[in-house]
This record gives structure tokens, C-alpha cells and sequence, in this order.
């Protein structure tokens, strides 16, 4: 028999997936779902692919926040681009903290600042300078680009469901047009399926009269984090997932989605517990962590359940 999860130890988190599968997929089996019904959403940073020691697209935005800065003297009195000018780490460093603590005051200043500095191309040459950045900057623990960060065994996972007749959904509480960069690259999800926070566009004909799509400076509210993500999930998608899978105290209101579902579900929190080979950390899955072992969520060990992290 085929291992479809080969990165993944054999444990009771392995088992819980692939009996979940199983079942959902037997034929006149009591917990049978059809494909119609069998979604599933998957969070990105910290559950697909690393997400410390910073969002891998806030090291992009930032870039463009110093770039517009020093194009445009005149915005450097105010966050976040004077923080990017005097390189002051301590009020970054607040911004993950208090966002890591549920303060998104933050985090939305950066996310405009990211906004302003983008703000005027089209879609498509954002995508085009997301996808060069992931591949032509590399981490500097791990010495490769960034795009290569991946998680192996959850990118096995998305595969053996895919392979399975469900549709997954990458569901990110970062840039949707980020992802939608690389998505299909990286988890063989397209970018139809990829729901993330946005920034609101308009209409527009370029120089040669062709239509465009353009980015503006707004964030469109909700983000897609913490209670924003089912409200993005059924904009998106119109159905309740069946499973659902996070790593923090932001993806709660979605696991509790798909927990809610009426029928079989599956709930996957990826713990961060493994200094050597990635990193060990907590901070802003407190809330999660406590809700999953009361509300029978299996919580993947990075450290005891995956035989790796990244691709090797």
C-alpha cells in the first residue's frame, strides 16, 4: 500500500487524517461526503510554509515601504515609513507583538503603508514582483529562497486530499494577490482558490487603451484573519469546509467553522515545538492551543509527527 503522507511519522495525527479521508471517501459509507462537499481550507504563514522571524511578505513590504520612502521624502514623518527609514526595530517589533496579543492597530499601519507603496500597479505586476522576490531572496537562517520555506509534510497533505476529490482552498490572513503569486508553484492550489486579505482595485485602461485591474491604497475590511476568515470563506466559496487546518490564535474562528460543520470534520493546529529544525514558539497560539485540546482539534507536533519540515 502507497504511504500518501510519507514525511509524516506514523502517530494518532497521521491516523486521524488519513482515517478521515477514508471515510469521507468510502462509497455508502456511513460518514460519506461527495466531492461537491468535500472542502477543505488551509491557513498559510506558520501552516503551509515558515513564519518566523517575520511574515515572509511583510520582509517584501517592507522593501517597497523604504523604496517609496526614499523616492518620496515627504511621507518619512509618518509610520510606517519612518520606522523603515530609521530602521527602528523596537516599533516592528510591537507591531507583531500586539498583533500576536490581538492589537491589529499595528499591523493594519503597516499593511497601509505596503498598500500606499503599491498602490497604482496593476495586479499582474504585483504578482510578477512577489513571485521574483520569493525566489531571489533567500532566509538568512536557512540559506535558501524563500519560496523553498514550505512545509513538506503539509504540502503531502493538500496533495492527498487533493488526490482524494476535495477541493482545498489556501485561506491567508496575508495578501491574497501575494499568494496567488505562487500558490499553484508551491501547493499545487490555483489561484482561484486562494482567499486572503485584499486590497481594494479598480478599473482602469492603460496608455495602450487595455483594460487593467489596479491596485488602490485601501484595505478592504475584514482582513482575512481571526472572525474575518469564515466571512471570506463563504464570499468565496459559499460552502462550510469540512476541514480545516491553522497554527494560530487567528485561525480559530476557522477551524471552529469547519468543526461546525454537519457530519464529519477534521481540524488540524500545527504546533510549533521544534527549535532545531525550524523554530519553537507559542506566542499567538496560546488561545488556540487551549481550544484544541477541549474541542477534539488534533494538533500536529512539528517535532514528533513529521519525519521533516522542508523539501529536501
Amino acid at each position: 500500500m502507497i504511504d500518501q503522507l510519507p514525511s509524516w511519522n506514523d502517530g494518532a495525527a497521521k491516523r486521524a487524517i488519513i482515517d478521515f479521508v477514508a471515510a469521507v471517501t468510502t462509497p455508502d459509507g456511513p460518514a460519506f461526503v461527495p466531492p461537491a462537499d468535500r472542502i477543505a481550507t488551509f491557513d498559510n504563514d506558520g501552516t503551509l510554509w515558515l513564519e518566523k522571524p517575520m511574515y515572509i511578505q511583510f520582509q517584501h513590504g517592507l522593501r517597497a515601504i523604504a523604496q517609496f520612502g526614499a523616492e518620496h521624502p515627504e511621507v518619512l514623518d509618518r509610520q510606517p515609513f519612518k520606522a523603515v527609514h530609521e530602521q527602528d526595530m523596537g516599533w516592528l517589533g510591537r507591531v507583531a507583538k500586539d498583533y500576536a496579543n490581538g492589537d491589529p492597530t499595528g499591523l493594519l499601519t503597516l499593511a497601509t503603508g505596503m498598500a500606499e507603496a503599491f498602490g497604482g500597479t496593476t495586479v499582474q505586476e504585483f504578482e510578477a514582483d512577489a513571485a521574483t522576490f520569493l525566489s531571489d531572496n533567500h532566509d538568512a537562517r536557512f540559506k535558501v529562497p524563500y519560496k523553498d520555506l514550505v512545509y513538506a509534510p503539509m504540502v503531502e497533505l493538500v496533495r492527498f486530499l487533493q488526490d482524494s476529490d476535495f477541493q482545498v482552498f489556501l485561506t491567508s490572513g496575508g495578501g491574497r494577490d501575494f499568494m496567488r503569486a505562487v500558490s499553484a508553484e508551491l501547493y499545487g492550489i490555483p489561484p482561484s482558490m486562494t482567499i486572503g486579505s485584499s486590497i481594494a482595485t479598480e478599473y482602469a485602461e492603460d496608455a495602450q487603451g487595455v483594460a487593467q485591474v489596479m491596485r488602490t491604497k485601501e484595505i478592504e475590511l475584514p482582513i482575512d484573519d481571526g472572525p474575518g476568515k469564515p466571512l471570506h470563506i463563504h464570499r468565496a466559496i459559499g460552502r462550510r469546509p469540512i476541514m480545516a487546518a491553522g497554527n494560530s490564535d487567528g485561525d480559530i474562528h476557522m477551524l471552529k467553522y469547519a468543526a461546525g460543520h454537519e457530519g464529519p470534520t477534521l481540524s488540524l493546529l500545527v504546533h510549533h515545538d521544534d527549535a532545531e529544525r525550524e523554530y519553537a514558539y507559542d506566542d499567538g497560539s496560546e488561545k488556540a492551543l487551549q481550544v484544541a485540546a477541549t474541542a477534539d482539534w488534533i494538533i500536529v507536533s512539528m517535532k514528533d509527527d513529521w519525519k521533516s519540515v522542508f523539501p529536501s
